[in-house]
């Protein structure tokens, strides 16, 4: 691996002015993951030295250390010993993550933000579809149980998106482990962190909470009556209705501000 140029450097810890101290880590992995993600830095190249990038984001080594840890851990970068940390191909190395933090990092009127949300909803159409499918054919009277007092509860977060996704990941977690599949809960971990993570993001896929609300009796129902199959299909259609929906907006453009759009249109 070639060494990096001086301009190459340069232009390197251009993108990577001084940062904020509260929680300093998470926001060196974010600056850089957002770097990285954006292709602003480039799959292959070099990082600058660990002394160069310290001074650039004005932090000490140690927390540097920690963050590159980090970001070695997401695939997103590859580090060794005497040939220094490269820039990793994210398509081949990054987990299921990735997919929300791309589409944060690129501008709201990228076209590849659009394509990303649609694979985004894509996945979580198939992880719905084969849970409910699961949970109704595994389900137990306790996990319905569970299920209904979690849709009951989230009638309290009806004026907060934020807190009906948290819930929402409840409601989720609840199918999955009446479905009996661990391997779905840990794919759905992804999606439980955009509510703390990605909150952009989580306030166009929740902007209208009274309507996630109303989809809690139907699976319920649709758990409860056992037909495996038409329980996948039922949600998987339902889901791709709403998620063409979605992905038709412009970029960052919640439900609220489509419904006014259209109303100043008709004037």
């Amino acid at each position: 691996m070639r060494e990096p140029l001086k301009d190459e450097t340069a232009e390197t810890l251009s993108v990577l002015a001084p940062i904020a101290r509260s929680s300093i880590v998470d926001a060196v992995v974010e600056r850089i993951r957002g770097e990285v993600l954006g292709g602003r830095l480039a799959a292959g190249s070099r990082l600058p030295s660990e002394r160069e990038l310290s001074l650039a984001l004005g932090i000490n080594r140690l927390t540097l250390r920690a963050a590159l840890a980090r970001l070695e851990a997401m695939g997103l970068i590859i580090t060794k010993h005497g040939a220094g940390t490269i820039v990793a191909s994210w398509r081949e190395r990054a987990g299921l993550e990735a997919l929300g933090a791309l589409a944060q990092a690129l501008s709201p009127d990228d076209p590849e933000r659009r394509e990303l949300l649609a694979s985004l909803l894509e996945v979580r159409r198939v992880l719905a579809a084969e849970a409910v499918a699961l949970a109704a054919a595994r389900a137990t009277p306790e996990d319905i149980a569970q299920l209904r007092a979690i849709a009951e509860a989230q009638r309290a977060n009806l004026h907060d998106p934020a807190a009906m996704a948290r819930g929402d990941v409840q409601f989720q977690r609840a199918v999955i482990r009446a479905a009996k599949n661990v391997g779905l809960e840990l794919i759905l971990n992804t999606y439980a962190r955009f509510p703390d993570e990605q909150p952009a993001l989580v306030a166009e896929l929740y902007d209208v909470p009274a309507r996630t609300l109303e989809h809690y009796p139907l699976v319920i129902a649709l758990i409860e009556g056992r037909d495996a199959a038409s329980a996948r299909e039922l949600v998987r259609t339902a889901l791709e209705q709403m998620d063409k929906e979605l992905v038709k907006r412009p970029s960052g453009e919640t439900h609220v501000e489509k419904t006014r759009s259209k109303k100043k249109g008709k004037r």
